[in-house]
C-alpha cells in the first residue's frame, strides 16, 4: 500500500520549499535567473504521519492471527528549516526532521521455543508493543531558476544524514503453562540504520497569483552507513539474556521523497509570512532488519521503512 502511494504521488511531480512573491527576473530568456539579492529565511512544519514497514514486517509471520497488519499510531513530529539566499537565487539551507511513534500491545498466538535453556516449542499468547523513529538531517545548495512568470524552480543537492531506528518487545503470557509459570519470557527486537551520502532535489512551484501558489518537491538520496539488528529472549526476575542473535553489517540504502501542497505569501513588517500546507511521502529501502519468524528462526533480512502524511508549517523571509 505504501510504494503504491508511493509511486502515485512521485508520479504527479516532484515540494516546494520556494515561497514568497515571484519578484522579478533579470535576463530577459526563456529561463530565467532571480536578481542578486541577500534574504534569510526560517521556517516551522508540524507533521502529523504514520509509519509502515515493508510485508516482510508488516505482519508477525508464525503467529495468529495469521497476516495480521501491525499498524502504528498517527503521531506528530516536525521539521524545522533555515536557509541564506546569495547571489542570483542561491542558497545554503538547512532542515531536520523528526517523527516517533508507537504501536499499541496487538495481541497474538504463537510458538514459543527456546532451545538453549531447552524448552520445547510450546503454544504461548504474547503482546507485541513497538516503538519506532526517525531522525532526517539534509545540508544542501540550491539554485532558483524563472521558467516563466508563474512557473519556479529550484535544483538542489548536497548530504543528507538519517538515523532510524525500531524497537519492539513480545511479552509471552505463560502464567498457566506449569513449568514456567512464575518465569514469563520477553523477546526483544531491535533494529536501526544511520547513514550519510548525497541528496539531490527539485523544487517546483506554479504561482495562481502573486501569493497563492501549488507546490510540488521530489527528492532522492543514498546513504552509506550501518544496519544493526540485535534480538533475544530475556527471563524474568532475573532480566537475563538466555538466547541472542546479533547482527551488523554497512549498507548502502536508497531514500525517496515527495511532497504536494500550497502556499500562501503574506507581506509583514519583518519580511514575507509564508503559510504552508501539504502531504508528504518517504520512503528508505532495506533499510532496517528482521527475522521471518519470532523465535530468532530464519535469516536476518533487510525491510523497508517510510512515513507518510499531511504537514502544517510557517516559514518567514527578510532581508539579511
Amino acid at each position: 500500500m505504501f510504494k503504491k502511494a508511493t509511486i502515485s504521488v512521485l508520479g504527479l511531480v516532484a515540494s516546494v520549499a520556494t515561497a514568497g512573491s515571484m519578484g522579478p527576473a533579470c535576463t530577459p530568456s526563456n529561463v530565467t535567473v532571480p536578481c542578486i539579492t541577500n534574504l534569510w529565511d526560517f521556517g516551522a512544519q508540524a507533521l502529523y504521519l504514520r509509519s509502515i514497514y515493508g510485508p516482510a514486517k508488516a505482519v508477525e509471520l508464525g503467529a495468529l492471527p495469521e497476516n495480521k497488519e501491525i499498524n502504528s499510531d498517527w503521531n506528530w513530529g516536525y521539521r524545522l528549516e533555515g536557509s541564506y539566499h546569495f547571489n542570483t537565487g542561491n542558497d545554503i539551507t538547512i532542515n531536520w526532521m523528526h517523527f516517533s511513534t508507537s504501536i499499541d500491545p496487538t495481541e497474538f498466538l504463537g510458538v514459543l521455543t527456546i532451545p538453549a535453556i531447552g524448552l520445547p516449542a510450546i503454544p504461548a499468547p504474547f503482546d507485541l508493543i513497538s516503538r519506532n523513529r526517525i531522525d532526517q538531517v539534509n545540508v544542501v545548495m540550491g539554485q532558483y531558476t524563472d521558467l516563466s512568470m508563474r512557473d519556479k524552480m529550484r535544483f538542489y543537492g548536497g548530504l543528507q544524514y538519517a538515523n532510524i531506528e525500531s524497537t519492539s518487545k513480545n511479552y509471552y503470557i505463560t502464567e498457566e503453562i506449569p513449568f514456567i509459570g512464575s518465569n514469563p519470557f520477553t523477546k526483544f527486537d531491535n533494529t536501526d540504520y544511520k547513514g550519510i551520502g548525497p541528496v539531490v532535489g527539485i523544487d517546483y512551484s506554479y504561482y495562481i497569483t502573486n501569493s497563492l501558489s501549488l507546490t510540488a518537491n521530489g527528492a532522492g538520496s543514498i546513504l552509506i552507513g550501518t544496519n544493526k539488528y540485535h534480538a533475544g529472549f530475556v527471563v524474568s526476575p532475573t532480566e537475563a539474556i538466555v538466547e541472542q542473535v546479533f547482527f551488523r553489517k554497512k549498507g548502502v540504502v536508497p531514500s525517496l521523497e515527495a511532497k504536494l501542497g500550497v502556499n500562501y505569501a503574506h507581506n509583514t513588517p519583518i519580511g514575507v509570512a509564508n503559510i504552508q500546507a501539504g502531504y508528504q511521502v518517504v520512503n528508505y529501502f532495506n533499510v532496517l532488519q528482521e527475522q521471518l519468524f519470532p523465535n530468532l528462526v530464519g535469516p536476518v533480512r533487510p525491510v523497508d521503512y517510510g512515513v507518510f502524511g499531511p504537514y502544517f508549517g510557517l516559514k518567514l523571509i527578510g532581508n539579511a
